[in-house]
């Protein structure tokens, strides 16, 4: 019996070596999640909270409607601003269009007469030469006595005419060049519509940036959830007013679950990412799960202070926290759970 005894507490003590030679265990690891707090963006008024807590709600889905009376407001105003400005930019294109038809129409009419006035000239100018010729020919033949000095006289006089009607035709052309080239100047008052097309193209470009913001802003009064979850908490209620960067909503992915396990420092130089883990929830005690190390700290638990405002815990400073990807679970589990893990480091 004393030898059946011995050899069995010599067997348990070549087991439990071995095991610790070839495990790390931790029993206080937790089951850890990054919970979501969704605050108020806006300044306004609870209309409607849409869940409750312990609700699962899907990426995107609605969690509490803000009274948007006065936002809404501001968004039909600047609409109504934009449209104002469109039917106004709408009516000096009309206005330039009909000022580009109707100084079209008057440069093409005088354009016609000057051409006119021009081609008449030119027959004028070929009537001169036919004057001057008859002169000239009449006053050889006067000289002559082929003829008398009163037909001399009647072809000097025509041309005399012709030189004068030409000289008025000359002016009457200058006098249609220069109404012409006045219509054509003219024509650069477009430039003025244009300045002003763009300067109400300007303020339509300022009303849209306002309006967009406008339009986020009322969007934005209504709470969605990023993420697909669990509602943890629900911290606003109908009718209740809130302020920007309020708490609103906690929620957290039932699917993004961790274990974290404390580790000694004597143990964490034998533990590597990938190493399988088995795990034993205290709520179902004797089933185990395989898990894997998904990553090691870079800090003990210890030397995590708030910003140095708080004194290291000498408890925790010889401890590093191991981060465990849990299996996919059909067991329900829920953050704080508290396991015992068990790292197979050989």
């Amino acid at each position: 019996m004393l030898f059946l005894a011995g050899a069995l507490l010599i067997g348990v003590a070549v087991v439990e070596s071995l095991h610790w030679w070839r495990h790390v265990d931790e029993p206080n690891a937790r089951v850890e999640v990054d919970f979501t707090l969704l605050s108020s963006s806006v300044n306004a008024t609870v209309k409607t909270v849409h869940v409750r807590r312990g609700d699962r709600v899907e990426k995107g889905a609605l969690l509490a409607s803000m009274d948007t009376a006065v936002a809404g407001l501001d968004v039909a105003t600047l609409e109504a601003e934009a449209a104002r400005e469109r039917a106004a930019r709408d009516q000096i294109e009309a206005e330039l269009a009909h000022y580009q038809r109707e100084m079209n129409d008057k440069i093409a009419t005088a354009t016609a007469a000057v051409s006119l006035q021009r081609r008449e000239r030119a027959i004028w100018h070929n009537r001169l030469t036919i004057a001057q010729t008859s002169v000239d020919r009449n006053k050889k033949l006067a000289s002559r006595r082929a003829i008398s000095n009163r037909q001399l006289d009647d072809a000097t006089d025509r041309l005399l005419d012709i030189t004068s009607n030409l000289r008025s035709l000359e002016t009457e052309i200058q006098a249609s060049q220069n109404k012409l080239q006045e219509l054509t100047s003219a024509l650069q008052k477009e430039t003025v519509y244009r300045t002003r097309i763009e300067a109400i193209d300007r303020a339509i470009d300022k009303i849209s940036v306002q309006l967009r913001q406008a339009k986020q802003r009322l969007m934005e009064m209504h709470i969605r959830a990023p993420i697909a979850g669990i509602v943890d908490e629900v911290y606003v209620n109908a009718g209740v007013y809130v302020e920007d960067a309020d708490r609103a909503f906690l929620l957290h992915d039932p699917n993004a679950l961790w274990l974290e396990a404390k580790v000694d420092e004597s143990d964490i130089g034998l533990v590597v990412s990938g190493q399988p883990v088995t795990i034993e929830f205290d709520a179902y005690p004797f089933e185990y799960f395989q898990g894997k190390v998904r990553a090691i700290g870079d800090a003990t638990l210890g030397s995590m202070t708030d910003g140095g405002k708080e004194a290291a815990d000498p408890r925790l400073a010889q401890r590093v926290p191991v981060l465990i990807d849990l299996p996919k679970m059909e067991k329900a589990i829920w953050p704080g759970m508290r396991a015992s893990i068990n790292i197979k480091v050989r």
